[in-house]
C-alpha cells in the first residue's frame, strides 16, 4: 500500500507531539484522524475519545471504519504526567494515571486488533518515553507506566507478527511541547524541596528539549518501514541515557540522577 493511501488514527492528536505528527502524516497524503476529550472540539477528522472509556473507544474506532473501511496505523499517543513523591501518591492517583497511560493503549489495541487481523496487515505505534528506561525521581509513577508500555509493546510485537501486524515503540526524551500543562501533582508536593527542584528541572529541560517534529519523523519512519524496529529513541538525551545504562552500575546511575536533579 502506498503511503498516501494509509488511514491513521492518533489518540490525543490535537496538540503537542500528536498534532505535529498528524500534520506531518497529512502532508504525506495520509488520511489522519485525531482525537479529543472535549465534545465541543469534535469536527471533520477530530473524533471524540477518552481512552479510559471503553464505550468511547469502540465508538471512535467504529467511526473510522464507517468512514474509511479500515485502519492501517494506530498511534497510541494520549498520556499525562503525575509528579511528586511516590509516598504521597494515592492509590487512586496511580490507578488513574495507569488507566490513561497504560490501559488506554491496551483498550485501543483491543479494539483495532480484530480489524487489523482481518485486513491481514496493520501497524501499532505506542509512544512511550525515555523515562521508561531510566527511573526519574518524583516522576516514578509516570516512569513505571511508560516502562510497562514499552515491555508490553515488545511482547505484543512477537505475539501478533504472524497476523501481519507490526508493533513498535517510540521513546522520546524531553520534547518542547506544553505537556507540562497537563501534569497533575501529588498533594503537598510543594512542601518537599527535593521534589520542587526536580520538577522545576523537568520543566526547564522540556522547554529546551527536542523539537516535536523529530518525534513525528520517527513515527513516519516506522510507518514507512515494512518491518519496523522494536523501539525508536528520539533525542541526544535518550542516547546519553542509553549509554549510561549500559556502562555504569545502577547505583552510580542513581547517584548521577540525584546530582542532575539537584537532590539533597
Amino acid at each position: 500500500m502506498k503511503i498516501k493511501d494509509k488511514v491513521v488514527l492518533i489518540t490525543g492528536g490535537t496538540k503537542g507531539i500528536g498534532k505535529v505528527t498528524a500534520d506531518l502524516l497529512s502532508s504525506k497524503g495520509m488520511k489522519v484522524y485525531v482525537t479529543t476529550r472535549k465534545e465541543e472540539n469534535v469536527k471533520d477528522n477530530i473524533l471524540l475519545l477518552d481512552v479510559t472509556n471503553e464505550e468511547l473507544v469502540n465508538q471512535c474506532v467504529n467511526e473510522v471504519i464507517k468512514r474509511e473501511g479500515r485502519i492501517d496505523v494506530l498511534v497510541n499517543n494520549a498520556a499525562y504526567g503525575l509528579c511528586g513523591p511516590i509516598v504521597d501518591s494515592t492509590t487512586e492517583e496511580i490507578k488513574e494515571l495507569f488507566d490513561t497511560n497504560f490501559f488506554g493503549p491496551h483498550r485501543m489495541i483491543e479494539a483495532v486488533y480484530p480489524i487489523m487481523k482481518k485486513q491481514g496487515y496493520g501497524k501499532i505505534i505506542n509512544v512511550s518515553s525515555y523515562a521508561g528506561r531510566l527511573a526519574v525521581p518524583f516522576q516514578g509513577v509516570y516512569s513505571a507506566a511508560k516502562a510497562a508500555l514499552s515491555i508490553y509493546s515488545d511482547s505484543l510485537r512477537m505475539e501478533i507478527v504472524s497476523d501481519g501486524i507490526d508493533v513498535c515503540t517510540i521513546e522520546p526524551g524531553d520534547t518542547k511541547t506544553d505537556f507540562h500543562s497537563s501534569r497533575t501533582y501529588t498533594k503537598g508536593f510543594e512542601n518537599n524541596e527535593n521534589a520542587k527542584r526536580a520538577i522545576e528541572k523537568m520543566h526547564r529541560d522540556e522547554q529546551s528539549g527536542s523539537n516535536p517534529k523529530a518525534v513525528a519523523k520517527k513515527i513516519l519512519k516506522a510507518i514507512k518501514s515494512r518491518r519496523s524496529n522494536p523501539r525508536y529513541i528520539v533525542g541526544l538525551q535518550v542516547i546519553l541515557v542509553t549509554v549510561v545504562r549500559h556502562i555504569f552500575p545502577r547505583k552510580f546511575q542513581q547517584f548521577l540522577l540525584r546530582k542532575y536533579y539537584g537532590l539533597k
